[in-house]
This record gives structure tokens, C-alpha cells and sequence, in this order.
């Protein structure tokens, strides 16, 4: 039985194979031994067995062409990327030695060297406040923050902070007041301010016994009584005050997106991404860079509903990513890098995606330093 069953997978298995190579170039998905196993047993009908022969025949004639070709497209891609890399820093040196004034909005005029707030937030040891009294659930409250230029709902990362807060709120009248802070699990060293990095190991001030419930992972700052200034955990339905925070910048008067020191331009022209990234040099700028998942609430924030638009970073793999600008990757928010190696986002999610960089066009963003006198 065992002779039968071997005889009939060897000779089966260059069709098996083909199978297999056919299965993972159309799904992406390569089967397992036992769907091996099972595609060399399968009758296979004397029509799609002569095709696939043929297949077989055509591969073992033209395997190292088609091999050398592939080879060829990647090499070609990471040369293309690199060049792109290499003469846009070069373009963006150039330009910030002799800064070419025809695009006054992202033009290198130098700005005021006092970190200032945008109208409405409050400038309190270099972060931007703002204090919402309509009472929201932690989800509106959030994305009321967000609708305020991108700003979140405030950090605390040390006890100076944490007085300053007490200070900005005592004669407001308001009880409680929904903090950034999420918690996953029990502990501080569970809760984290900014999406995806900082977390309350160097500093918190949690009320005795909090954070303690899993279902409570939304947590507050207390502002009356005795425990005023400590922070506790509620239902993330419960209805708060809030308080939105931007960090404190250098204002640019000629730019239309100020954050953190930085000039944010949108552009709603369809360029590749080495297009946008020459085009952004060309004023001193590059294709904006990501640092933070507050940045990138911000970039999103600036951005049209419903349109792709280019960053400036290209990656290779999962946990390989390059800046056009040259700074490090210190944060990542790949998902999807399937149909190429380009960075984009998409204003209706959260993530970035890759795209292909020789033949997609997108809307894109570029970044500037603003300079200090």
C-alpha cells in the first residue's frame, strides 16, 4: 500500500509542484505538507494535467530567464529608491543654502524663536492647553481633541506637570477630567500616553488601589477634594470634562500647518513619490517624516477624508524603513506592505501601506524645520 501510494506522489510531484508554485503566486498563501500530500493523490483531469505539463516543460526551459528577471526588478526598485534618496538630499542641502522664494508657503522665512500656541490653547510649560467643560463620554472627548488641529487629551510626565494641570483648572468649576491615558491591564506599567510609545513606569500619580479593573481602562484626573491631582480609572462611557493638548511651537506666519517646530504643506497634486519628494527639496523641504503617533494624528488630521497621500519613508520588510530626510526610524505604523515598498496613508484608517513606487501617483505632504533667530 505504502509502495502504491509512493509511486503515485513521485509521480505526481513535479505537477504537485507546479500546483503549489500556481496556489502562491495567485493567493499569496504557500500550502502545507499535508495540502502537498494531498494535491499528489488528488486524479487530476487529462486536460489540466497536459497544461500543467506544459507549464512544467515551459518552467524547466525558461527557469533561470524568469529568475534573472526577477532578480533584475528588485535590484532595479531598491537602485531607483536609492538614487531617488541620494539626489533629493542633495536637492534639499542645496535648497537650504539658497532657498528659492517662488513658493511662499513653504518658503524658509525665519520665525519668531518664542514657542507660541495656536488661538484657543493656553501656553503652560511649553505644551498648548485647552480646557472643554460640555461633559463627553472618552471617545468624543478624544475625537473633539482631534478636530482641534490634531491635538489629543493631555499627558503628565512628571509631578511639575501634574501641579500645572491643578493650576490651570482650579477656579473652572470642573470635577473630573479625561486624561490620554489608556490602560490595558492591571498596573501602571500597562498604561501608555501616546498610542503606541511612552508609558507611566517614570511617573504616575494613581489614587491607592488604581488602575485595578480591566473593564476600566479609560482613566481620569481628579481636581476637588483630597485626592485632587490623583488620577483613577471610570467606565469609558462616562461623561468628563476634558483638557486638549498641542505641543507648545515656533510660529511661521507664511505657513499654513505649524506643529512642534515644523511646517506642514499639503499638496493635492498626483505625484510618484520620488516626484514629491524632488518637489518638496525644491523649497527646502522634504517629504514629511513620521516620529510619534501624535505626528501622525496630526499629518492625518490636515488631510482630506477619503484621499491617499505619500510620507516620505520607503520600507523594505516589516521592521526596515527609510526617511527620505535622513532622520531615524524611531516610530512605525506599517500594516500592509504587499503591493510595494512606498509609504502612503489613507485618511479612514490609522495605519500606513505600501504602494508601488514606480507606478503610483498620490497627494503628498511636505515638512520643513522652522528656524529660530
Amino acid at each position: 500500500m505504502f509502495n502504491k501510494f509512493l509511486k503515485r506522489f513521485t509521480a505526481h510531484f513535479s505537477i504537485s509542484t507546479i500546483c503549489v508554485i500556481c496556489i502562491t503566486l495567485f493567493t499569496g498563501v504557500t500550502p502545507h505538507l499535508n495540502e502537498l500530500i494531498f494535491l499528489s493523490i488528488l486524479p487530476i483531469p487529462p486536460v489540466i494535467k497536459m497544461m500543467l505539463g506544459k507549464l512544467n516543460r515551459f518552467l524547466q526551459l525558461h527557469w533561470m530567464v524568469i529568475l534573472l528577471g526577477i532578480i533584475f526588478e528588485i535590484l532595479f526598485t531598491i537602485g531607483v529608491v536609492r538614487l531617488t534618496y541620494f539626489l533629493t538630499k542633495q536637492a534639499s542641502v542645496e535648497s537650504n543654502t539658497s532657498p528659492t522664494p517662488r513658493l511662499l508657503s513653504t518658503s524658509s522665512t525665519l520665525a519668531s524663536g518664542n514657542r507660541t500656541c495656536t488661538d484657543g490653547f493656553t501656553h503652560i510649560n511649553n505644551k498648548c492647553w485647552k480646557l472643554v467643560t460640555g461633559p463627553k463620554s472618552r471617545a468624543d472627548a478624544d475625537k473633539t481633541c482631534y478636530d482641534l488641529g490634531g491635538s489629543t487629551l493631555f499627558s503628565i510626565r512628571n509631578d511639575q506637570e501634574n501641579q500645572a494641570l491643578m493650576e490651570f483648572v482650579k477656579d473652572q468649576k470642573v470635577e473630573n477630567l479625561w486624561a490620554g491615558l489608556i490602560c490595558d491591564r492591571h498596573g501602571p506599567a500597562w498604561c501608555t500616553w501616546d498610542l503606541q510609545s511612552g508609558t507611566t513606569a517614570v511617573y504616575n500619580n494613581f489614587a491607592d488601589g488604581w488602575p485595578s479593573n480591566e473593564d476600566k481602562i479609560c482613566n481620569y484626573f481628579m481636581t476637588n477634594g483630597t485626592q485632587a491631582g490623583k488620577w483613577a480609572s471610570a467606565s469609558c462611557t462616562e461623561t468628563m470634562s476634558f483638557v486638549c493638548e498641542l505641543p507648545a511651537t515656533i510660529y511661521d506666519n507664511t505657513c499654513e500647518y505649524n506643529y512642534d517646530n515644523y511646517c506642514y504643506t499639503p499638496y493635492f497634486e498626483l505625484k510618484l513619490s520620488s516626484e514629491a519628494q524632488t518637489f518638496c527639496a525644491s523649497s527646502g523641504s522634504n517629504l514629511v517624516s513620521i516620529h510619534s503617533a501624535n505626528e501622525n494624528r496630526f499629518v492625518y488630521n490636515i488631510i482630506p477624508p477619503g484621499t491617499e497621500t505619500s510620507i516620505g519613508g520607503v520600507a523594505y520588510s516589516d521592521d526596515s524603513l527609510l526617511w527620505y530626510d535622513g532622520t531615524p526610524p524611531l516610530f512605525t505604523n506599517m500594516i500592509q506592505l504587499e503591493n510595494g515598498n512606498c509609504l502612503f496613508l489613507y485618511n479612514d484608517y490609522v495605519h500606513w501601506f505600501g504602494n508601488n513606487c514606480l507606478t503610483t501617483k498620490c497627494h503628498f505632504v511636505c515638512k520643513r524645520r522652522i528656524s529660530e533667530k
